[in-house]
C-alpha cells in the first residue's frame, strides 16, 4: 500500500477545515453586521435570504439591502398602479399619486447612487440616500392622515430596509 506523503495529508485537512469555516464566517459576518443596525432580526433574515449574503464582505451586504429597497420600491408601485385603479376615494388617491412619485424617486434616484457609493468604497452617499428613502417611505404611510395605508406593509418593509441599507454603509465610514 502507498503512503500518502505528510505535507499533502496536512493541506488536504486544512483545506476541509478552510471549507467547513467559510459558511460560519460568513454567517458571523452577517450576524456582526447585524447587530448594528436598528433592526437586526430584519437584517440577519433579508440577507441570509440571498444567497450572496453568504459568502461576502460588509459593502456587498449593503448592496444586498440597497437592491431589497429597490425591489419593493418597484413591485410597491405596481401595488400603487393596481389601486389607483380601484380607488374612488379622492383622499386615498391623492396620498397614493404622492406614494407613487415617491416610490419612483427612489427606484430612479436613490438606489443607483447608493449602489455606486457602496461599489466605490464612498460610503457616506450610501447613507444619506437610504436614510431619505426610508424617510419616503414614512412619510408615504404619513400621508394616509393615521390611517393605515393599502401599502402599509411595503411602507414598513421599505423603510426597514432602507435604514438597515443606511446602517450597513454608516458602520464602514
Amino acid at each position: 500500500m502507498k503512503k500518502t506523503p505528510m505535507p499533502f495529508t496536512l493541506l488536504s485537512f486544512a483545506q476541509l477545515l478552510l471549507i467547513a469555516a467559510l459558511p460560519s464566517a460568513s454567517a458571523d459576518l452577517i450576524d456582526d453586521t447585524c447587530k448594528k443596525t436598528p433592526y437586526p432580526d430584519f437584517c440577519v433574515t433579508a440577507l441570509r435570504s440571498d444567497p450572496r449574503g453568504s459568502t461576502t464582505d460588509t459593502p456587498t451586504l449593503g448592496l444586498i439591502m440597497v437592491d431589497f429597497v429597490d425591489k419593493n420600491a418597484k413591485s410597491t408601485g405596481t401595488k400603487i398602479d393596481d389601486l389607483l385603479g380601484k380607488s374612488p376615494d379622492p383622499g386615498t388617491r391623492q396620498a397614493l399619486t404622492s406614494c407613487q412619485e415617491s416610490y419612483g424617486i427612489i427606484s430612479s434616484s436613490m438606489v443607483p447612487p447608493s449602489k455606486e457609493s457602496l461599489t466605490k468604497g464612498d460610503y457616506k452617499f450610501a447613507v444619506q440616500y437610504m436614510n431619505a428613502a426610508a424617510d419616503s417611505a414614512s412619510k408615504c404611510e404619513a400621508g394616509f392622515g393615521g390611517s393605515k395605508s393599502p401599502i402599509y406593509d411595503s411602507n414598513i418593509y421599505e423603510r426597514n430596509a432602507a435604514t438597515v441599507a443606511s446602517a450597513i454603509a454608516s458602520s464602514l465610514l
